[in-house]
């Protein structure tokens, strides 16, 4: 895994256990955003400089992405090139918060699947969107990436 940007600072990182393979999983993330995160995804990652758009209509804003890391089927490594998130109440610096984040995904096979490690380095508890932003990532993370590689019901974002 790449070194982190923020070493020594408390990054936002979990990991879920999944029934699909490394291979599977791996893909779930670099080509299939749109069946568990929001969708409306524009791009893939399956190559170093590929971008990927997640798009959160119908104000919510959007986040690009491009692939700094690509090791198949172990690790995907994606910097945040450009932003615009959008929270009513809260201050017009949150739109650009994760410029320049890298979010590390990686995947271990288990005896019964695969561990996705999930790295967001730069979205820190000091950052205005934190509160929001862990929910959101313990919502498409742990639920919805989950519940599509283990063969049950995701829950994408999608437009009212």
């Amino acid at each position: 895994m790449q070194t982190l940007l923020h070493p020594n600072i408390q990054n936002y990182a979990a990991s879920i256990d999944v029934a699909a393979s490394p291979a599977r999983s791996f893909e779930a993330i670099a080509t299939e955003m749109d069946q568990w995160w929001t969708k409306t995804t524009e791009g893939q990652l399956e190559s170093i400089g590929d971008r990927v758009k997640v798009i959160f209509p119908p104000h919510f804003g959007f986040w690009t992405f491009e692939a700094v890391t690509i090791e198949h089927p172990n690790l995907i490594t994606m910097r945040c090139v450009d932003a615009r998130h959008s929270v009513e109440g809260q201050p017009e610096t949150i739109e650009q918060e994760w410029m320049g984040t890298l979010i590390h995904w990686q995947f271990d096979a288990t005896d019964t699947g695969t561990q996705i490690s999930m790295t967001h380095d730069g979205l820190t508890p000091q950052l205005a969107c934190w509160d929001i932003c862990q929910d959101g990532w313990n919502h498409f993370f742990k639920s919805s990436l989950k519940a599509f590689l283990d063969g049950a019901e995701p829950s994408p974002h999608s437009a009212p």
